[in-house]
């Protein structure tokens, strides 16, 4: 794993962590981050799965094959996250609950602007240390 990938990754996460804060919802990532029985161990689940799209998001190539500029890369990829958060919840149980919590309740479309500020950021500093 590049260091390029850790620092954007570490970066979008907190942004991620404090826009979910504001937000007032983490989505279908809470069941994941409540795995964590400290406060601590939440955020430390948060950076390492952010660490860890950010990686997904370097070695796959989507800053080569996006469209747009690099604000926009970004937010077509959190979107992507977004989407796949959307199909684990309703395929997977343990997701359901957090992703799905009230289908006329503002929390997917919270949820979608969480992933897209992360997106943006992500792709804005990884293209910064480029």
């Amino acid at each position: 794993m590049d260091a390029k990938s850790v620092n954007a990754g570490l970066g979008a996460g907190l942004v991620g962590l404090l826009t979910g804060a504001v937000v007032g919802t983490y989505g279908g990532w809470a069941p994941v981050f409540e795995l964590a029985s400290t406060q601590f161990g939440f955020w430390v689940i948060a950076l390492v799965s952010s660490v860890a799209f950010a990686y997904v998001y370097a070695y796959v190539g989507f800053p080569a094959f996006l469209p747009g500029t690099t604000l926009v890369k970004g937010a077509i990829f959190g979107a992507l996250v977004w989407i796949l958060m959307l199909i684990l919840g309703g395929v997977f149980e343990f997701f359901k609950e957090a992703t799905y919590p009230d289908p006329s309740g503002p929390t997917v479309f919270l949820t979608l602007v969480l992933h897209l500020v992360w997106g943006s950021v992500l792709a804005l500093l990884y293209e910064v240390r480029s």
